[in-house]
């Protein structure tokens, strides 16, 4: 079959983005040929047996290299010309892009952005001529594809991401009317879970005829070839990373963006104005990079051989990330040897390491006031910072404050603490299947659990939050941890702090032979459900019963 698949963004990194290049890979493993139009600028991913770019004014489209692949079917890379604006659902880094959210675009830099793709559809779909689109997100490339589509008489198929949705159409209402023509027109519509779904239908319900019937379920996939069990003790896998690492970074120097790196960062303590600070930490940890010392630190954590859990994802108060370091005095309580490693980027890294700070100096006033200069600055989530104010609260009413605070004083939680910047999942997968737990205690819904199931299919159990859209992902947990997934699964704000703390310690105390034979049983129950190639074929099998 051939595919055009239609991605505002590129192909590594954020969720929708991997959704993209793995759903892509399984396609091309399957036999079918693919075209995604994107923005993706260096696209040599093993499927990839093509990438052509449109030149500068979109006047015409060169293909930029070409090669054989070992893939039954095809892949091309085109890149349309979009003249260098890219809106954004959330605001995130995009090098070589002026990057707007698209609540923040004016009318004109709308029309721009829709004339520049469907221009670079036509163009595309004039060469690949598919036989079926699918596009990502709710808008605004339904919207664009929608036209072209019915006046080449080729269907179209729509997969919805939570971000759009959440952050685009409910904070602006101009994009109500995009998005509703956009669905309206699609043979079918994807969703990833049950909290999607009602989301979907509770946004465009009364504007899209005949929604209900178009959605169609489909859990989230995970690559079972790239997240296997540990093949390597911990000190290989190491090596591997950063072999992979430098191969990345080659000739990429991180710097010291601001000239702070030798400055002492705590004038917080005078004026109690955390941003000059927290944009200081900030610029020492770009976004996209790995750590500066990756290649010295991590190797060093790995002779030490403790265990240690995971956290992998943005540095974002919706992903729950701030809830996490609170808990590590608790944890560290009965199992001192351990380590918590963070994964990922983003604007809460300055935030994280002054409440670091103010934990490992058992200041627990500090604590609350970063925690309510959180809540008032980083605003993707309301109160982002209320479980843990709410942790505080209640280890103050039962009188186990001071407790708490002699285990910061007891521990050395900075050294407990790892963070190694961006990693991607060619390089975390040969950590994570040495993690005891992977924690995942987002405070907003996920669209579909990615995290969980790469960590399942790694053997490694998720502690995760009990929402709707984690369900489907999370089905393994309940069934093989049975009456221990209560302790697993997160399901109440309030408690967050010390349900993580105490599902650490869960997963800590096991065993490692039990740990390691629940993991396999998680691998087998992914692999079959949830593998790439598993979702590859339902999406076809519903492309060729809709078209």
């Amino acid at each position: 079959m051939r595919i055009l698949v239609c991605h505002g963004y590129l192909l590594k990194g954020t969720g929708s983005n991997q959704y993209v290049q793995s759903l892509s890979r399984a396609l091309c493993r399957l036999g079918h040929d693919v075209m995604i139009m994107c923005q993706e600028s260096e696209p040599r991913l093993d499927f990839v047996s093509a990438y052509v770019r449109e030149k500068s004014g979109g006047s015409d489209a060169q293909v930029v290299w070409e090669r054989e692949t070992d893939y039954p079917g095809s892949c091309v890379v085109y890149k349309p010309e979009i003249g260098g604006l890219l809106p954004v659902y959330v605001l995130d880094s995009y090098p070589g892009f002026r990057v707007k959210e698209f609540t923040d675009l004016d009318d004109a830099e709308l029309d721009w952005y829709v004339d520049r793709n469907r221009r670079a559809l036509r163009r595309a779909m004039e060469q690949f001529t598919p036989e079926v689109v699918h596009a990502n997100h709710a808008v605004m490339l339904p919207y664009i594809v929608r036209p072209l589509t019915e006046e080449a008489g080729v269907p179209y198929f729509v997969s919805i991401h939570g971000s759009a949705i959440e952050y685009t159409v409910k904070k602006d209402s101009r994009y109500v009317p995009y998005g509703a023509e956009g669905l309206e027109g699609a043979r079918g519509v994807f969703v990833p879970s049950e909290h999607t779904a009602k989301q979907v239908t509770q946004v465009f319900g009364d504007v899209v005829e005949g929604l209900v019937d178009k959605i169609i379920p489909m859990p989230p996939g995970v690559d079972t070839e790239l997240f296997t069990l540990a093949e390597h003790d911990l000190c290989e896998s190491v090596e591997l990373l950063c072999e992979a690492v430098a191969t990345r970074v080659e000739g990429v120097t991180v710097g010291d963006f601001r000239g702070r790196r030798n400055e002492e960062l705590l004038p917080w303590r005078d004026g109690l104005d955390f941003e000059e600070d927290i944009s200081s930490i900030n610029a020492l940890h770009p976004d996209w990079l790995p750590e500066a010392d990756l290649s010295e630190v991590l190797p060093a954590f790995a002779r030490e051989a403790g265990p240690f859990v995971m956290f992998l994802g943005k540095l974002l108060e919706t992903k729950g990330i701030q809830c996490v370091l609170p808990a590590l005095p608790l944890i560290l309580r009965d199992n001192p040897d351990t380590r918590l490693v963070i994964v990922g980027f983003g604007e809460l890294r300055g935030m994280l390491e002054l409440m670091l700070s103010a934990l490992d100096e058992g200041d627990i006033v500090m604590l609350r006031k970063l925690c309510e200069y959180g809540n008032g600055h980083f605003t993707l989530m309301e109160g982002g910072f209320d479980p843990v104010l709410s942790f505080l609260d209640d280890l103050e009413a039962r009188g186990g404050l001071k407790e708490y605070i002699r285990f910061c004083h007891g521990f050395d939680l900075r050294e407990a603490v790892l963070f190694t910047g961006y990693l991607t999942p060619e390089e975390h997968r040969y950590l994570l299947p040495h993690a005891r737990g992977a924690l995942v205690p987002s405070l907003a819904q996920e669209a579909f659990g990615l995290v969980a199931t790469e960590a399942m299919a790694a053997g490694v159990v998720p502690i995760a939050s009990h929402h709707s859209g984690l369900e489907t992902a999370l089905e393994p947990v309940r069934e093989i941890w049975g009456d221990e997934a209560d302790a697993l699964l997160l399901d109440t704000r309030d408690r967050l702090v010390q349900g993580i703390a105490e599902a650490c310690g869960l997963v800590l105390e096991l065993p490692e032979t039990m740990l390691r034979a629940r993991g396999a049983q998680m691998r087998g129950a992914v692999k079959m459900r949830f593998s790439w190639d598993a979702v590859a074929r339902n999406i076809v099998e519903t492309f060729e019963k809709n078209a």
